[in-house]
């Protein structure tokens, strides 16, 4: 079974080391036609590779319906955000037909990351472009609704020349999300980066920009917008501890969405030259801020489907037969 790993597109990017590795630290798994993996709420304790079959992901919307997402065939994983997060399972994984293929659990992963073994490094860097992929499609789905909410469109943001932040450093002591990075990591980030202040109001980067940096919060708020003819849709917002430009970075493509400030904000941007020689790095400090990265994904993924949700049960109300075309 492990054969198929070769040929898996998803998994391309892994050396061939890399993937004999991985087919060694997992178990096989089976489920039968109708039956369901894992269901949504469920803990995220293992991520799955499909070797044959195909499975379907659901999940639940407002009015507790169930919306499909997408399917996921032979040599496509799933249940990735086990190794990138500790949350719930965000969907149910139900199996169309008979299927099969590996399954590597998170406690074991994460010891073998600890141990520091380079395939470990690889793969979950193979899982963060996966989720920035799949939080592009599912963005991309978002723009390409009809019906979407007309009150809470907003003005766009204006061009302003922004002042630099002298000092950045004292400002992580108040992040818990970052105290992983340790002082040092943060005093080597405050020194490669760029700290910025951007006032309410103000536009950072306009949809379908060149991923050109990593953005940390380290005050304020950045809200994510995707334009929209009467105005700017808010899909998300980027509190002080988090992390914005991780999927253009990490997949290679523009920016899905637009960043402006949603208040009066201190950001710390990292170039994206520096961004691709830590991704996969083993030094302490680089594990602990791709461990972030990491976690941030998985955080926008849940908010977009969550906002995408939102979006089908919009187009579901409107589109009742007892409510005429709006």
């Amino acid at each position: 079974m492990e054969e198929f790993l070769h040929e898996s597109a998803q998994l391309a990017a892994l050396p061939a080391d890399a993937r004999e590795a991985l087919a060694k630290a997992s178990d096989h798994f089976t489920v039968g036609r109708g039956e369901t993996l894992f269901r949504q709420g469920m803990m995220a304790d293992a991520l799955y590779i499909v070797a044959s079959g195909t499975l379907a992901i659901a999940a639940r919307i407002p009015g507790d319906s169930l919306a499909a997402v997408s399917r996921i065939e032979a040599g496509e994983v799933v249940g990735e955000f086990a190794l990138l997060d500790d949350g719930p399972r965000s969907a149910n994984v139900t199996a169309i037909v008979d299927s099969a293929g590996l399954r590597l659990p998170r406690t074991r992963f994460l010891a073998l990351l600890a141990d520091g073994k380079p395939w470990t490094i690889e793969l979950i860097d193979a899982l963060r472009c996966l989720v920035a992929q799949r939080t592009r499609a599912t963005l991309a789905r978002i723009a390409a609704a009809e019906r979407y909410d007309l009150t809470s469109l907003r003005m766009p943001a204006t061009d302003r020349q922004l002042d630099t932040f002298s000092d950045p450093v004292p400002l992580f002591a108040a992040l818990g999300r970052l105290a992983a990075l340790e002082p040092a990591g943060t005093a080597m980030l405050a020194t490669a980066g760029t700290c910025i202040v951007v006032p309410r109001g103000t536009r950072l980067t306009e949809t379908g920009a060149a991923p050109e940096a990593l953005t940390l919060v380290l005050r304020g708020a950045l809200r994510a917008v995707l334009p929209r003819a009467e105005g700017c849709e808010q899909i998300m917002v980027h509190g002080p501890g988090e992390i914005t430009g991780l999927i253009g970075l990490c997949d290679g493509a523009p920016q899905p969405l637009g960043l402006e400030a949603a208040e009066d904000s201190v950001v710390l941007q990292l170039p994206a030259a520096l961004f691709e020689t830590l991704r996969r790095g083993a030094d302490r400090h680089a594990l602990a801020l791709f461990g972030v990265a990491g976690r941030q994904l998985v955080r926008d993924q849940r908010r977009a489907n969550r906002h995408l949700g939102r979006a089908v049960s919009l187009a579901q109300f409107n589109n009742h037969p007892g409510r005429s075309a709006a």
